[in-house]
């Protein structure tokens, strides 16, 4: 069973000059929603960054071109599934073009105003007869009310949607991600959305909110070591808030999607936070952590409820970091099973506990060489994953 953090709620609210919708056109079998809109109200400082994959999906050079050229305004942001529109060639390029052209002409706004983000099995031509076909009911679906709509049209091996809103006295956010396999992001994840109506002076200063906010969420996440070839992170902001404590708001709503990511990867029964202390900075513990959430041995050892420590400390060893490893510290949920230069087998069973019993793992490195520190959050790795993946294209 997946490790669904919370209930899926019936409604997220959306920041205010916002809308969102979904529905199914026929990319998905059995009715299911494939189709996804984000609306705003006007023109909106935008910005998005993408995968570090040689290989791109066709709708990440349309959308640096429309950022570029519209100076990084954005009044909608259109979503499929089922079809990532990656190695189709200019083909591709000119499908997704065409798409952002429809919807602008239907808004009234510059076709650069428009953006888009495909998601599914690589190598098909873009189903753009099918998109175009069902853009005025999307538009006339999308609302205040829509973004559930939103979070399930987006998805695609996802085992249910993952939104979350986060409201304050000066603003409010909402944020939305999809993905549960192939997910090892170097700028975010498979596809990420945040939306806020606090204010941002511009779009330069909205993509590097968005840097930061990343490098401590969804840059630390990892389901399988893969990076998807359409990675992309949008972050929208329609100014009707103030700024006040915005950057903390969005960075702890992309924490929570980040765990969120992690809990439902495929195959998945545990949701694992890799807590690396002690580092001389916060990006070589980040570093450490993602190695150690990487490492198919650390990964099968959870799986398999085995507290193996070795291979959490070998895996952090080869992470390129220095540190003595005489003097470093594992622990597992509660249990010190490492410490002193030497294994505590007595604690063992009290690790081995936590694994059994509990679905938040805990698993942890001290480096003993400074005082930084970060989180990494990652799960375990099933046989079920390999069944997933292995009847993918089937």
């Amino acid at each position: 069973m997946p490790v669904q953090l919370a209930p899926t709620p019936d409604h997220v609210p959306l920041p205010t000059g916002f809308r969102a919708g979904g529905l199914h056109c026929g990319l998905k079998k059995n009715q299911q929603f494939d189709l996804g809109l984000l609306l705003a109200d006007e023109p909106v400082p935008a910005a998005a960054i993408y995968t570090q994959n040689q290989l791109v999906g066709a709708h990440i050079a349309v959308c640096r071109e429309h950022l570029a050229k519209g100076g990084g305004l954005v009044r909608a942001v259109l979503v499929n599934a089922r079809n990532a529109n990656c190695a189709t060639g200019q083909q591709g390029i000119e499908d997704a073009r065409m798409c952002c052209r429809e919807l602008a002409q239907r808004l009234g706004c510059p076709t650069e105003q428009v953006l888009m983000a495909s998601t599914g099995p690589i190598g098909a031509p873009l189903p753009k007869d099918r998109i175009i076909t069902h853009l005025d009911e999307l538009l006339a679906r999308a609302s205040r009310d829509g973004a559930m709509d939103f979070a399930r049209a987006i998805m695609t091996t996802d085992t249910y949607p993952k939104a979350l809103y986060a409201a304050g006295a000066a603003h409010s956010a909402t944020g939305f991600c999809k993905g549960s396999g192939m997910i090892h992001p170097n700028m975010a994840t498979m596809l990420g959305f945040l939306l806020t109506d606090g204010r941002i002076a511009d779009a330069a200063a909205t993509e590097a909110l968005l840097r930061r906010v990343a490098d401590r969420s969804f840059h630390r996440v990892t389901v399988d070591g893969d990076t998807s070839p359409n990675d992309t992170l949008f972050l929208l902001a329609s100014a009707k808030g103030k700024a006040d404590g915005l950057e903390a708001t969005v960075t702890d709503l992309g924490q929570q999607l980040a765990r969120m990511l992690a809990a439902d990867g495929e195959g998945a029964t545990r949701l694992c936070t890799i807590e690396v202390r002690g580092a001389r900075s916060e990006a070589e513990a980040t570093h450490v952590g993602r190695v150690i959430a990487t490492s198919p041995l650390v990964k099968t050892a959870v799986a398999g409820r085995d507290p193996n420590w070795g291979r959490i400390l070998s895996a952090a060893g080869r992470a390129g970091v220095a540190f003595p490893a005489e003097k470093a510290r594992v622990w597992v949920g509660a249990a010190d099973v490492y410490s002193g230069g030497k294994p505590h087998p007595e604690n063992e069973p009290q690790a081995h506990r936590h694994l059994a019993d509990d679905t938040l793992i805990v698993l942890g490195v001290d480096l003993a060489v400074g005082d930084a520190a970060a989180d990494v959050w990652t799960c375990d790795f099933t046989r079920d994953y390999v069944q997933i993946n292995a009847d993918y294209r089937s």
